[in-house]
């Protein structure tokens, strides 16, 4: 199986995995305003890249490390949601979040 992010095509194996960040909740108390997706960088070991859904999966951070990435997305008020999905893990596949 293949996806695209931005313009890198990523293979999914065991060891891949995502998380989504959201910024804040607006006047709905469940519905976050704004979800980016954060997963490793399959062309660069180590590094992350912080992936927008509403932009086409435009990449829209690279980072050096996953400390570097969650700083960045914490100085723009993003938070975590729990857990990590590894996408064949049974409870779905990647492509339904990112497609």
């Amino acid at each position: 199986m293949r996806i695209i992010l931005g313009t890198v095509k990523m293979a999914i194996y065991r060891d891949k995995w995502f998380e989504c960040w959201f910024d804040g909740f607006d006047f709905d108390p469940v519905v976050p305003v704004y979800i980016l997706i954060v997963t490793p960088d399959p062309q660069n070991t180590g590094q992350i890249l912080i992936v927008d859904p509403r932009k086409n999966n435009e990449i829209v951070y690279r980072g050096r490390d996953y400390e570097d990435a969650c700083t960045w997305l914490s100085e723009d008020e993003y938070e975590k949601i729990e857990g990590r999905v590894y996408p064949d893990d049974g409870l779905g596949h990647l492509d339904e979040f990112i497609d």
